[in-house]
């Protein structure tokens, strides 16, 4: 059963990432794959590497890519969570989804023990949270206002600073992980010298909070021809490089900065056989020859997300990158074939940096054992 490395990012500021790339005011509270594969390219361009030997075999026919990446998501102390699926009804039983209502709909995120039961096609009913958030007896606990969901057991593993008196356990569903802060910006009207204010939202993580990723090592050894070294050693100097240089949105004023740690193999997960149903951890952007086969899984239940913004490149002014739609996190698919998914390339039209714009949609997944509710 494949393993994947653990990257945790503790951010020592703000960060903010544009939920369609273009809104100021609005923020995602975690970081796509496709955007940080993204920051991973951009990364190793600045630093010297050639991306096209990078790239290489992403963009082969059937791509063979060195590693794959997650999208990042919340950690709480030494607790990560994981996308809860679409279709919530592969997790909890019909009468308790129905008992629940709107409850169990604001659950964005399973912890790790959670998912794993669920993986194994364990229905998550006796780790309900109580509907008033204060039953000590219950198997289940909230954060962050509902959006994340663990066990009792993962308790102790939270930070030391939550609220945890076993008498005031009802407090852990309004302890936020992160919060939400709208910060004003002055920008003068090149015509008029005018001033103009707007805003920007950033996300700040509590305390021992922050952010993690997930890398599936293919062939971390396979060297990258010019630059003398493999995979695995590009991606420890990317990750140097990325701690300073920032992750989304205004770098330049020092959101996004991180320290990381690296755990080896911390995460034992299993893959999906051809045919058999996947719960996406990362976003996907099928090849035409996958389709329609990975949609027709009997359980099969997707999102869709339009992916567009800017492109950032030192060979170019910025400009708008080609709009795609992808598979989103918490999708669960029958891929007939893995490694799915490809790099589709968004290069404007317009562009003259000589070199093309690619949006990693490469597929992670973990394999879902369903059962019949």
């Amino acid at each position: 059963m494949p393993n994947l490395d653990v990257v945790a990012l503790n951010f020592r500021g703000g960060v903010r990432v544009g939920k369609r790339g273009l809104e100021l005011e609005e923020t995602l509270a975690t970081i796509p794959s496709d955007t940080l594969f993204s920051a991973m390219v951009s990364a190793w361009r600045l630093l010297g590497g050639n991306v096209d030997e990078f790239l290489k075999p992403f963009l082969a026919d059937p791509p063979n890519p060195p590693f794959l990446i997650t999208s990042t998501f919340p950690r709480a102390g030494e607790v990560r969570f994981y996308p809860a699926p679409v279709d919530l009804s592969l997790c909890i039983s019909p009468d308790k989804l129905k008992d629940y209502g709107k409850k169990i709909k604001k659950v964005q995120y399973l912890s790790e023990g959670l998912f794993l039961r669920l993986l194994k096609g364990e229905k998550l009913d006796d780790w309900l949270f109580s509907k008033d958030d204060a039953t000590t007896t219950a198997k289940g606990w909230r954060l962050q206002k509902g959006a994340l969901w663990l066990s009792e057991e993962e308790i102790a593993r939270l930070p030391k600073t939550f609220p945890l008196k076993p008498e005031n356990r009802s407090g852990l569903m309004f302890q936020e992980v992160w919060k939400e802060a709208r910060q004003p910006h002055v920008t003068v009207d090149r015509i008029g010298s005018q001033p103009e204010i707007y805003h920007t939202t950033q996300v700040h993580f509590h305390p021992d909070c922050g952010l993690w990723f997930g890398i599936l090592w293919r062939d971390g050894e396979r060297e990258i021809p010019s630059a003398g070294m493999s995979y695995r050693r590009a991606l420890e100097k990317i990750l140097q490089y990325l701690e300073h240089a920032g992750l989304g949105g205004k770098r330049a004023i020092g959101f996004g900065a991180f320290a990381h740690t690296l755990s080896p193999a911390a995460v034992e997960l299993p893959l999906p056989a051809g045919g058999q149903a996947g719960l996406l951890i990362s976003r996907y952007h099928p090849r035409p020859t996958e389709l329609p086969q990975t949609l027709q899984h009997e359980k099969a239940s997707y999102q869709l997300v339009s992916v567009g913004g800017w492109l950032k490149t030192p060979d170019s002014p910025n400009l708008m990158r080609k709009r795609l739609h992808m598979f989103s996190e918490g999708s669960v698919l029958a891929f007939p074939q893995f490694p799915a998914g490809d790099l589709s390339d968004v290069t404007p039209d317009i562009f003259t940096g000589g070199h093309r714009i690619y949006r990693y949609g490469m597929a992670l997944a973990a394999g879902l054992e369903v059962q019949n509710a």
